[in-house]
């Protein structure tokens, strides 16, 4: 299946992973795993995606950060609880970092229950994301769903209406095509893009960043907004772009950005702030859980580098570089 339909179905992807993860948790007791310091782990975009979990855990006065895989593979005592999240549940640093914190307590999110990933886990949740293209679209998206269904099962209930999640991914895509024609013309040969955000959003711009280079082969960062006003925005002009999630101080950095000819987009649920210049304004719901935000947050993104991706004539190209040390084989 290509990206941009793998893209384009996630509100049945999200409705089945929700169906599925729910019925999963009604048999579970996960209430122990709310105690002590906790690490959510992943590599890649599910490292982005670990970002997100862990700020939404703080949210609700949790002691709880993300850790890359890669880091906890030497085996430190850094936490009690491990959060680890891999779509397939075969990445090799994920898998080791389970097996190098055994007396954490631990539970694996991934769409196979007999994966190595599961079974080096004391729990784990079933994604029922379906197909998944490159870059990863549905997996990324039903990670963070099952996510918050988890903390809602160790933590109790936050109220989130996650029923509610497929009709609202429909209306955010929508509203994100909406602006495609202005975005593609303005970030089309774009030879940089920076993407920003505070808190959770940290991991959603890490999250784009990750989709524009894999897309569209454009060199992307991702940066937390404060930093990025101390010096990194600096190369950033007429011929580069930059991507913003949030509803705070990326408002007037993007009045910013588009008053020295820089073309932004940001993504905000605010709507005081509209298209001008060379800045795109794409509107989405706020709410208070952050794992629900992090997921509408990416939807904008995704489209975006679909279209970049077309524009640079790299349609569903696979990635160059293959790596024979990354995935425990099947």
């Amino acid at each position: 299946m290509s990206y941009r339909s793998t893209v384009a179905r996630q509100p049945e992807s999200l409705g089945d992973t929700l169906a599925a993860a729910k019925a999963e948790l009604a048999s579970k007791d996960l209430k122990a795993l709310g105690s002590g310091l906790t690490v959510v782990t992943g590599v890649g975009a599910s490292y982005a995606a670990a970002v997100v979990v862990a700020a939404e855990l703080q949210r609700r006065g949790r002691r709880a950060f993300a850790v890359r895989s890669g880091e906890m593979m030497a085996g430190y005592d850094i936490a009690d609880t491990v959060i680890a999240l891999s779509h397939r549940g075969r990445s090799i640093e994920t898998v080791e970092a389970l097996q190098q914190l055994p007396k954490a307590k631990s539970l694996a999110i991934t769409n196979n229950p007999e994966s190595p990933l599961a079974k080096a886990a004391s729990h784990h949740i079933r994604l029922d994301n379906g197909s998944d293209a490159t870059p990863s679209s549905t997996g990324y998206t039903a990670t963070l769903l099952a996510a918050g269904l988890a903390i809602d099962a160790i933590l109790g209930d936050s109220g989130t209406d996650w029923t509610a999640l497929p009709e609202i991914t429909a209306e955010v895509q929508r509203r994100a095509a909406e602006k495609m024609p202005r975005l593609a013309e303005l970030f089309r040969e774009r030879r940089a893009i920076d993407c920003v955000g505070a808190g959770a959003s940290i991991g959603t711009a890490d999250g784009a960043s990750l989709l524009l280079r894999e897309a569209a082969r454009i060199p992307a960062s991702g940066y937390e907004t404060r930093h990025y006003l101390h010096g990194p925005m600096e190369s950033m002009d007429a011929a580069t772009g930059v991507v913003l999630f949030g509803d705070g101080r990326e408002l007037a950095l993007a009045e910013n950005l588009d008053a020295i000819g820089c073309p932004a987009a940001l993504v905000t649920s605010k709507t005081d702030l509209n298209d001008k210049g060379k800045l795109t304004v794409i509107n989405v719901p706020a709410g208070e859980n952050l794992i629900l935000r992090g997921i509408i947050d990416i939807f904008p993104a995704q489209i975006l580098a679909a279209e970049l991706s077309d524009a640079a004539g790299l349609t569903d190209v696979k990635f160059r570089y293959t790596q024979s040390d990354t995935k425990i084989a099947a």
